[in-house]
């Protein structure tokens, strides 16, 4: 299995954006996430497939890194999510 940089992965989703525009990915973008949660819902009603799960969430998260790119939003990303990690770790350590 090969593994990407985080500049190779960006540009094969500049590529994709390319050729398919920022519509069709942020659609793309949407679908996957249901994906997710169809698969999520699978598993509370103890229908769990870890590999259905896991190539979904790959996917979502594939999606959501386009999404992060096309809108030149990554760095608010990290930021948001070092805040609301810090969040959880005060309200699990309470």
């Amino acid at each position: 299995m090969s593994h990407f940089s985080r500049d190779e992965r960006n540009r094969v989703y500049e590529e994709a954006l390319g050729k398919y525009g920022e519509q069709m990915q942020c659609t793309v973008a949407i679908e996957e996430m249901s994906e997710v949660i169809k698969e999520i819902t699978k598993a509370l009603r103890g229908e769990l497939s870890r590999a259905h799960l896991a190539e979904e969430v790959a996917d979502a998260k594939i999606m959501l890194e386009q999404v992060g790119n096309m809108f030149n939003i990554n760095d608010s990303i990290d930021s948001w999510m070092d805040y609301k990690v810090a969040a959880l770790q005060r309200k699990v350590r309470k």
